[in-house]
């Protein structure tokens, strides 16, 4: 007989009972059984916490002496809890949750690990989980070949003059970037919001917030997401950017600035692309090694009356790159060849 029909069977035998211990019984055994069914199609691995404030006032206090199994009993950085997730299966699902940040880590941290979740949650009183780095690095690094599969999202991040907030060396696969805000209101906010180096398989950077040097609070220096090279069959969709600089004088692709792209679905995005634009391309930028993407729905404009300036650019050859009723201000347009 299995685990459900015992369940079942003593239910049975139990009909009609009051007492609280045979029913508190009975729904820890249920309780049980669906967790299991749930962890049969969604395996989940194990869960830390992560404090960053150690003072001791700021009961429970994150020690990485703790054992971090318990928003009673945090670690103190978020490299620690990495340190022990499981390295392999990629889908052994481990959680990091993480509130009361600043700067408790060694920066930047290192994703070493495949298929982990770091997750930001606001604090007891509603702080973000915002962090920023002590040096000129990025907050969250992915070194090449690892941290596939991984998921990052409720951060606010800044970085370092010359870095992404979070960066992606290369050969990381099907990464899951959402829902952060990236160059927030306090010192440091970096360069780029997400750094994509060479041959980045899949992914997904989604519902985040780009805030430019000319947005009041805002802080990146240049791109929402800038690819180095080879960014192939990703996505990047529903994403925000504020006066985001762009590279160069010419201030090309604040949203993107892509290289070598292929299969790339670039869909959604809202963009105001800033004041006094000099040059075609302060949204979107798409570089002559772009192929195959499909850039759809998206809207970028610089105020109530149109830019002077075509938000979008492709330099890629005729046919290469499908664009789809991309709005400059209200008008549906295609790109410009060149800046």
């Amino acid at each position: 007989m299995g685990m459900g029909s015992t369940v079942k069977a003593i239910w049975q035998l139990l009909q009609g009972t009051t007492n609280p211990d045979v029913v508190a019984l009975y729904n820890y055994l249920y309780q049980k059984l669906e967790g299991a069914k749930m962890n049969a199609k969604h395996p989940m691995g194990r869960v830390f916490y992560v404090n960053g404030n150690s003072l001791p006032q700021c009961t429970p206090a994150g020690s990485d002496a703790n054992d971090g199994l318990t928003p009673a009993t945090p670690f103190l950085t978020i490299q620690h809890a990495i340190d022990l997730c499981t390295v392999l299966p990629w889908d052994k699902n481990d959680y990091i949750f993480c509130y009361n940040l600043y700067q408790q880590d060694t920066f930047p941290i290192n994703v070493t690990a495949d298929g982990i979740h770091i997750i930001g949650w606001g604090g007891p009183v509603g702080q973000p989980a915002l962090m920023v780095p002590t040096g000129d690095t990025a907050i969250f690094n992915f070194p090449v070949g690892l941290g596939e599969n991984c998921e990052i999202a409720g951060f606010s991040l800044g970085a370092g003059a010359n870095h992404g907030c979070i960066e992606l060396q290369g050969n990381n696969a099907n990464v899951w970037i959402h829902n952060n805000l990236f160059g927030h209101m306090w010192s440091g906010g970096g360069r780029d919001g997400v750094w994509l180096g060479i041959t980045i398989q899949g992914g997904v950077i989604e519902d985040n917030w780009f805030y430019g040097t000319d947005c009041g609070p805002g802080l990146l220096t240049r791109c929402g997401i800038y690819v180095s090279s080879d960014w192939v069959f990703g996505t990047a969709r529903n994403n925000y950017a504020f006066k985001m600089p762009g590279v160069g004088a010419d201030g090309s692709g604040g949203l993107i600035y892509g290289n070598n792209m292929d299969g790339v679905a670039i869909i959604h995005n809202k963009v105001n692309v800033g004041d006094g634009e000099t040059a075609h391309g302060g949204a979107i930028f798409l570089l002559a090694g772009c192929d195959g993407c499909l850039i759809a729905q998206n809207e970028a404009n610089d105020g109530l009356a149109v830019s002077t300036k075509n938000p979008y650019v492709d330099e890629g050859g005729v046919n290469d790159n499908a664009w789809i009723s991309n709005q400059w201000g209200i008008t549906i347009n295609y790109p410009e060849t060149a800046a």
